[in-house]
């Protein structure tokens, strides 16, 4: 009775698999657009952030008239847990931002994260989340159809680095000395490179720092955020909240992702060349590396 029963709905399942495979996902979502000011939307937003279950991790602005705040919970960071790197999306971003005259609120889209990132959890219960407490109004950031399979292979070009190919940025005798390291580092005063938030992974010795990225200096340039965000994020809603960027301590090493999969996962419709093409910051990618690996293992 029972093999028959599910031999019935069998057909059914394979059609939802086949269904969820077949769905695109964009990077981004629209949470609304309002006409209120900046720092009365911001207040907003953190409150019904927090009313609907989340702490704020950290709150900076990427760019003048924009906020990110990068949130988690207790129930995120339990499934952050369930992967290897799960940390890459134990925090999730959302943007109040002013955008031809209006304010627009945003959040990086969790399922878009979870593919992306090879998360074994599922975060539909997180992207819900978010969306009973901000709002949905549509997801935007991709033309292309970047489905979950699409996602879990992603590179942006051949010989293009993938999720699996990470920055190492440094190996240490043990998980707190590499924590002591990255902290050290991001408390530096004066220079480009800032500790957003840190968010440690429950029942195990993974920890993720959202890094600032502001120029100094013209030294600086190549991985200043509002560099990079002139060049990429050129037209339709914003698109701040790519931004901060993540360090990993996973036990005693440090790693990030590569910038040419990171940047290029989160905007995967940007050629490679002309003014708003990956070509117009040639010299980003390595000049994270390096400020990132002195961070940890300054000269």
């Amino acid at each position: 009775m029972k093999t028959r029963f599910l031999l019935r709905l069998l057909p059914g399942l394979l059609l939802c698999a086949s269904a969820l495979a077949d769905t695109s996902y964009q990077p981004f979502i629209l949470a609304s657009v309002n006409e209120t000011g900046l720092d009365e939307q911001v207040e907003a937003t953190a409150q019904a952030l927090q009313a609907g279950g989340f702490e704020i991790a950290g709150q900076y602005s990427p760019l003048e008239n924009s906020v990110v705040m990068v949130v988690t919970s207790t129930d995120l960071k339990t499934l952050a847990a369930q992967s290897d790197n799960g940390g890459y999306g134990a925090g999730q971003r959302v943007s109040v931002a002013e955008r031809d005259g209006k304010i627009e609120v945003a959040f990086v889209n969790p399922l878009y994260i979870q593919f992306a990132y090879r998360m074994d959890a599922d975060l539909q219960g997180v992207y819900d989340q978010l969306s009973k407490a901000l709002g949905n109004e549509e997801s935007y950031g991709a033309k292309k159809e970047m489905t979950a399979k699409k996602l879990g292979k992603y590179h942006y070009k051949p010989m293009m680095p993938y999720f699996d190919d990470p920055m190492k940025l440094g190996s240490f005798d043990n998980h707190e000395a590499a924590l002591a390291a990255v902290e050290s580092g991001l408390a530096v005063e004066g220079d480009a490179l800032s500790q957003i938030y840190r968010i440690d992974i429950p029942g195990k010795d993974q920890t993720v720092f959202g890094v600032g990225m502001k120029a100094v200096s013209d030294d600086d340039e190549d991985i200043d955020e509002a560099h990079q965000l002139a060049i990429v994020d050129y037209e339709g809603y914003s698109k701040v909240a790519y931004f901060p960027y993540e360090i990993i301590v996973n036990g005693a090493d440090v790693e990030a992702l590569p910038m040419k999969f990171r940047m290029a996962v989160h905007f995967p419709d940007l050629p490679m060349m002309g003014a708003h093409g990956f070509t117009k910051l040639m010299s980003s990618p390595g000049a994270t590396k390096d400020a990132f690996k002195n961070l940890v293992e300054p000269d």
